[in-house]
């Protein structure tokens, strides 16, 4: 539990009332209960809620002048806060300390110190897990990998042979990480997966190793749920992936780029550094360095902007059109009449 100055202080905000309030949680302004709950309020709309009398405790963005609760903190940047209010009221996933009976360790295998296996999890010969890592259930670590410390692999995650995963990773349920890509003809890839440090991997996402090569993912990038990287992709470092994205094989995403959700990049594209890829964008092209693209075929955000507005003038333009050839067929007919 924690009091009100303390959360102000943590957040870098400014504090409007009793600063010793002890907190339990963080809220909507909708589901407050007590007065041990603070109403955590991003918009003006969401501030609306305040009028009700039932919230005592709220955090609020500068700009919104409302003073309707006792207490209040007032911050900058109330999305950057949601942040640092999730790791000060962290729930952590449960895993047990030390190895469940159920696991399953080869004996060639390094396990580090302090670190959690829960039930039903796999080690593979010659794999290496660092300090205090969390297998939560289910996971399969195949052989010769190596995995830094404080990464967290949750249920039902498999990692192929020779993967390396760096520290302080978190991969999220049944994300598949290592296996065979996919061609007409059937190869077995014998390359690998490396995921640096500080990545997080989605539930469901899929990352084939390289064929001969490494598939690698970036220090600190965020790749969402249900997203499949293809054999030998390189995505760089502080990416952030939407969900149902996918890469084929041997592309290339650049530093601190952005993909949004269903987009796909074919083998052997490339998206440039800084680079932002919108929605369901259908990549054909290289995609240069601080670009935006959007559509299917992806374009320049511009021109496709002024594409749309073309589109819209379409109807008004028909129209135009079948007026003025009622108006030639007209004079056509007035001509030959005359010319009679």
């Amino acid at each position: 539990m924690k009091t009100l100055g303390e959360i102000a202080h943590y957040v870098g905000g400014q504090l409007f009332g009793d600063a010793s309030v002890p907190i339990e949680r963080v809220v909507h302004p909708a589901l407050v209960q007590d007065d041990a709950d603070l109403a955590l309020v991003l918009s003006p709309s969401a501030a609306s809620l305040l009028a009700s009398g039932k919230i005592s405790n709220a955090i609020l963005p500068e700009g919104i002048e409302v003073r309707l609760t006792p207490n209040q903190i007032v911050v900058k940047r109330p999305r950057l806060v949601l942040a640092r209010l999730l790791e000060l009221f962290e729930r952590p996933v449960h895993v047990a300390p030390g190895v469940h009976p159920s696991a399953v360790i080869d004996s060639t295998a390094t396990i580090g110190q302090n670190v959690s296996i829960g039930p039903f999890c796999w080690v593979g010969p010659k794999s290496q897990i660092g300090d205090h890592c969390r297998l939560v259930a289910h996971v399969s670590v195949g052989a010769e990998v190596t995995i830094g410390e404080r990464t967290l692999l949750h249920a039902g995650v498999t990692i192929g042979d020779r993967c390396r995963i760096g520290s302080r990773v978190i991969v999220q349920p049944n994300a598949a990480i290592g296996g065979d890509g996919t061609e007409l003809v059937r190869i077995n890839s014998i390359g690998n997966v490396v995921i640096e440090d500080e990545v997080e991997i989605g539930a469901g996402t899929c990352i084939d190793r390289g064929g001969l090569g490494e598939t690698r993912i970036g220090r600190g990038s965020k790749l969402d749920n249900l997203i499949q990287v293809g054999h030998n992709v390189t995505i760089g470092t502080n990416c952030l992936i939407v969900a149902q994205a996918g890469f084929g094989g041997s592309s290339k995403v650049g530093h601190r780029a952005v993909v949004g959700g269903q987009a796909g990049l074919p083998d052997h594209l490339t998206i440039g550094d800084d680079a932002l890829v919108q929605a369901q964008a259908g990549i054909t092209n290289h995609i240069p360095a601080k670009s935006i693209v959007i559509g299917s075929p992806a374009e320049p955000k511009r021109r496709w902007l002024e594409q749309q507005v073309q589109i819209r003038r379409l109807p008004r333009i028909a129209k135009e059109l079948k007026e003025l050839k009622e108006q030639i067929a007209a004079l056509t007919e007035k001509l030959n009449s005359l010319e009679g």
